[in-house]
């Protein structure tokens, strides 16, 4: 395991599974009444055992860094637009459920760094997204150590690695013929897909081999399906059900702390 999720492991709650595997909240949750890539839903998940929350990083007209995951705001808040095309100020105008509104990159750091949390940024195929604030933006927070990098391509992963060193990186591939480039350019772990396992069985044993680790984004997968995933080894599962992933893994909150209150 490497540095960075020894220390998630030993500051999160621990779970009972063998495997060891971690529970990352994609967008924080889509468990209701908790809006997606929202504080409440960060919060939300960790109150519910996650160890990680993973979060979609946009910018704005005005070069803000932004927590959402589609090009436009149509689908998750009460506007419409590109986010691109629209000022933070035009941004957090809008409603993104029950009176939240779209946080800022800034925000979430304010957010995780008194919290026994660990970050999963997925980085956006967006030739406005500024990298070297996003990673100044870590560093300053002071939890990198707590920071994987989602990447979606080897270029993406080449600018990243520039601007600091001892980044951690998780590789988003596209595809799975993607897959032998990305380890072959150092990034810590491989997200797969359950139906790339069906196809080909023996890839999560090839990547471990390699000492590579393997986080599976699962949806709303059930329990039993949780659970069979850890017990192949997953290093992490990226689920839209903390709740339910923690209880089938056996994980405990961490206890509440005054500074880490909401």
């Amino acid at each position: 395991m490497s540095a960075l999720l020894t220390l998630i492991a030993a500051t999160a709650a621990g779970c009972s599974s063998a495997a060891a595997t971690l529970i990352a909240a994609h967008r924080g949750g889509m468990e209701a009444p908790f809006p997606e890539n929202t504080l409440p839903a960060f919060q939300h998940a960790q109150h519910s055992g996650a160890q990680l929350v993973e979060l979609d990083l946009r910018t704005t007209a005005d070069g803000e860094i932004v927590v959402l995951h589609d090009r436009s705001v149509n689908r998750t808040t009460n506007g419409r637009g590109r986010i691109r095309e629209l000022t933070l100020a035009d941004v957090k105008a809008l409603d993104a459920g029950d009176h939240n509104s779209i946080p800022t990159l800034q925000e979430v750091l304010d957010w995780a760094k008194p919290r026994e949390v660990g970050l999963l940024l997925d980085i956006k195929r967006a030739p406005n997204l500024p990298h070297d604030r996003i990673v100044n933006a870590v560093l300053d927070a002071g939890v990198e150590s707590r920071v994987l990098f989602g990447v979606r391509s080897l270029m993406d992963l080449e600018q990243f690695s520039r601007q600091a060193q001892g980044l951690r990186f998780l590789g988003l591939v596209p595809d799975q013929q993607d897959i032998n480039a990305f380890v072959a350019a150092g990034v810590e772990g491989i997200r797969l897909w359950p139906e790339w396992l069906q196809a080909a069985p023996r890839l999560v044993p090839a990547l471990q081999a390699d000492g590579v680790s393997i986080w599976l984004t699962v949806g709303d997968a059930n329990a039993d399906a949780l659970r069979a995933y850890a017990a192949m080894g997953v290093q992490g599962l990226i689920t839209d059900r903390p709740t339910v992933a923690a209880s089938a893994l056996g994980c405990q909150a961490p206890e509440a702390s005054p500074e880490a209150a909401p």
